[in-house]
């Protein structure tokens, strides 16, 4: 994207959800029409977290109906290359990040603090690639 100036645009970063839609992303990627099922404080789109704690509070293995995570009290997460680019503050229950001053170009994701972001939010399918499935006891 020409309208990406962050030299610093492709992050890995963290996303928390049950069992079953973790492993529907992982295995189809992101699909934004499910995007406000946990949160829209900043935008209605992918949430991702800096840090993995952040992304736990998301997670569930046992109520998600899946029998191996229930019996082995498993949950997950997703490590996933996110396309951040530029970033704005972001504004609840928005379909859109906001556009750059006096443009019509919308910045690439939002986030939660323009000085020290611990989330951003992407609107774009495609910003995002589930990287790895993370599997562990609770």
């Amino acid at each position: 994207d020409p309208n990406i100036t962050n030299k610093s645009n492709m992050k890995e970063l963290f996303h928390g959800s049950d069992f079953v839609a973790l492993r529907q992303i992982y295995t189809f990627g992101f699909n934004r029409s499910f995007a406000g099922k946990n949160a829209t404080a900043y935008g209605k789109g992918d949430y991702f977290a800096v840090n993995a704690d952040y992304s736990l509070t998301y997670s569930s293995g046992g109520k998600d109906g899946t029998v191996t995570a229930r019996q082995n009290n498993l949950l997950g997460m997703l490590l996933v290359e996110v396309l951040t680019g530029d970033s704005a503050k972001g504004v609840a229950n928005t379909p859109e990040a906001p556009c750059k001053p006096g443009t019509q170009i919308p910045y690439n994701s939002v986030v939660n603090n323009e000085k020290n972001p611990i989330m951003y939010v992407t609107f774009r399918d495609n910003q995002a690639y589930p990287s790895y499935f993370i599997t562990f006891k609770a």
